[in-house]
């Protein structure tokens, strides 16, 4: 198992899981509103754009306020330790580590085998 140090290994991950995993593609076939991390201890931003079953495209260090799912982690290390399995995406949410800014639940259980 590849440990992750850095968050762009996370970030490089999300692109390989969708390139690589066929049933996260087929969860995503029809999606295709921006999704924009926000890392709170950096201001980082970060968007991901999933194009429907063509591809992902990940935007390190960019933002866009008017995107329809948004997710704020804590900080960086959030996201390393849900790749690293040292901590559960519910238990995140349930801990204030993760925060669900805007997002239907529907969107949020397709990205959820993307993500973490």
């Amino acid at each position: 198992m590849t440990e992750f140090k850095e968050i762009e290994e996370c970030l490089e991950e999300i692109k390989n899981r969708y390139d690589i995993n066929e049933k996260v593609r087929k969860k995503l076939a029809k999606y295709d509103d921006p999704i924009q991390l926000k890392f709170l201890d950096t201001e980082r931003k970060v968007l991901v754009l999933v194009n429907k079953d063509e591809g992902i495209e990940i935007k390190d260090n960019a933002g866009d306020d008017t995107a329809p799912v948004k997710i704020e982690f804590v900080g960086e290390y959030v996201m390393i330790d849900l790749f690293n399995k040292e901590l559960g995406a519910v238990k995140a949410y349930s801990d204030g580590k993760i925060k669900i800014v805007e997002g239907n639940i529907r969107s949020l259980m397709k990205l959820r085998s993307l993500m973490f």
